[in-house]
């Protein structure tokens, strides 16, 4: 009340010589101005243009991706059709004209009888024979001029054999995990993707993105395969040793792989996480990562312009130790269509690949939350393809020791800069040392590093490309790595006698076990024109 009554006394009129004076009241703008605003004013018109600036700068990659969505879908699954004469593989830059294609059908022993009656043609007319499943790979592993192209998606057969799926070579993973996942099971080591043949996953000894693991051979309990001679061998790694070695990981050499017994896991329920460091820091992260029960992992490099191969986000899947014997699909909500308008807008656009690093480092990827097992590995290769007829995606991938991880990576970025439009995404997954194939890729701990371009479908496009992988494959040779085969044939042959020293032993022991090379394809003829050449050729 004290306050009160001084501010009333304050207010009365006061009397000075005989003068009235009035005291200032809260309507004197004289005396109390911050009471009384300022006309408005026009803000200037510079300012203006920044903020609109600024706005059709952060609205541009969001209208882009809005346009992706909209005109870009997930395209539907369609069987890949044979033209009449020709054949082709993953890259669409392999058409071979073949000499017919043998669909075997879905009788096991029917197919093994018309096997060793085409082997036994084959033989008498001088011709070839190779065998496909889903054509994933891009360099002619699974193609051959002129050659009898035998297909074995028909052999999908699997039960369960113990504890152990025995599965034929024709079958998806996608096929093997809708089997599994009701069982409360699901694939130990794989490919992210689910659209791969069984037979064409041993024949490359594919890996997987399950930390500490090594390639899907150590999943591989025994496999029954056709050989040259028209014998149908089970081989294991107690009997027919050599042969178990040389087929997995054979590309198709040693003879026909037809059925397989794979080791399966528990379809664990599994809760994400992610962390984004710098190349310099991934290994000691990657490390303490692996001290939680994680299961799966992947770490993945910024092509982003404004932290290209500086950052990487590492993303892990921890298990709650809980089960699933839910079924699985195919995802194609909203959500799912989004990551792929995000990831395809990224496409040759420097502001889109910004954003796309911005919302991955939000989000934690595209799938982060908690997912079954299961359901992480069923992705299809389709969500994210490529749809324009004149662009093809192309993959290569690297292989290094973890320890030169650190120093690999900014040498890398130097080369893939002026390349950066059309490098679309860089995986880091880590592979354990192979015990178990004639041919290995990880001779060591390794971690693989899987880029994918998107290209125009020209010749001088594929030249360039070449160019850079070559450097990358040198680069890599020179930190002790290695690269993969499945991909385009691109290195030289010193470059690939140098990362696969094994290629001399490996090709004896084609001849021994094929003398007649009847099984035969387009890479195999690269990897003999290799062993031909001086090894100092570049």
């Amino acid at each position: 009340m004290v306050r009160v009554h001084k501010l009333i006394l304050q207010n009365l009129p006061r009397v000075s010589n005989g003068k009235t004076h009035q005291s200032p009241t809260l309507s004197d703008k004289r005396f109390f101005p911050q009471l009384h605003p300022m006309k408005s004013s026009k803000l200037p018109k510079w300012i203006l243009w920044l903020v609109a600036l600024a706005f059709l700068w952060i609205a541009y990659p969001c209208a882009r991706v809005a346009f992706f969505l909209i005109s870009d879908p997930i395209p539907d699954e369609k069987p890949r059709v044979e033209e009449t004469n020709f054949i082709d593989d993953a890259s669409g830059m392999n058409q071979t004209r073949h000499s017919g294609i043998l669909e075997l059908p879905a009788d096991f022993n029917q197919s093994v009888s018309l096997l060793r009656l085409t082997l036994a043609q084959a033989l008498r007319e001088g011709k070839k024979i190779i065998p496909f499943g889903a054509r994933h790979s891009m360099g002619k592993q699974s193609l051959k001029e002129n050659a009898i192209h035998v297909n074995l998606r028909e052999l999908r057969a699997m039960r369960m054999e113990d504890r152990l799926l025995r599965v034929q070579a024709g079958a998806r993973w996608s096929q093997v995990i809708e089997f599994l996942a009701p069982q409360g099971l699901a694939p130990e080591v794989m490919q992210s993707n689910a659209d791969f043949s069984i037979g064409g996953t041993l024949s490359v000894n594919a890996h997987g993105w399950q930390p500490g693991r090594p390639p899907v051979s150590s999943t591989v309990e025994k496999i029954r395969i056709l050989t040259a001679d028209g014998i149908l061998k089970t081989c294991s790694r107690t009997e027919n040793q050599d042969l178990f070695r040389h087929a997995i990981g054979g590309y198709g050499m040693m003879g026909i792989i037809l059925e397989a017994w794979i080791r399966p896991v528990r379809n664990e329920i599994l809760r994400s996480s992610h962390e984004i460091t710098t190349p310099s820091e991934f290994l000691n992260l990657w490390v303490k990562m692996k001290k939680e029960p994680v299961r799966l992992a992947f770490g993945r490099l910024s092509v982003a312009p404004n932290s290209f191969f500086e950052r990487i986000l590492l993303v892990s899947y921890v298990s709650t130790d809980e089960a699933s014997r839910s079924s699985v699909g195919v995802k194609t909500g909203f959500a799912t269509s989004l990551s792929r308008a995000i990831f395809r807008a990224s496409l040759g656009s420097e502001r889109g690949k910004n954003f796309r690093n911005l919302m991955e480092g939000v989000a934690g990827g595209e799938a982060g939350g908690t997912h079954p097992r299961a359901n992480l590995l069923f992705e299809p290769v389709r969500i994210f393809a490529n749809k324009d007829p004149d662009k093809i995606d192309l993959l290569l991938e690297i292989f290094i020791p973890q320890e030169k991880f650190s120093d690999f990576v900014p040498i890398a970025a130097h080369l893939l800069r002026n390349r950066s439009d059309e490098l679309l995404n860089v995986t880091v997954r880590e592979i354990a040392r192979d015990t178990d194939s004639a041919l290995p890729y990880a001779k060591e701990k390794v971690f693989g590093l899987v880029m994918l371009f998107t290209l125009d479908r020209t010749v001088n496009a594929e030249k360039k490309f070449g160019d850079l992988n070559r450097d990358l494959i040198e680069c890599a040779l020179d930190h002790g790595g290695t690269f993969y085969l499945p991909y385009r044939n691109h290195a030289s042959s010193s470059q690939l006698n140098r990362a696969y020293p094994e290629l001399d032993s490996f090709l004896a022991a084609k001849g021994s076990t094929d003398p007649q090379s009847v099984f035969a394809s387009g890479f195999h003829d690269y990897l003999l024109a290799a062993r031909k050449e001086p090894v100092g050729n570049p």
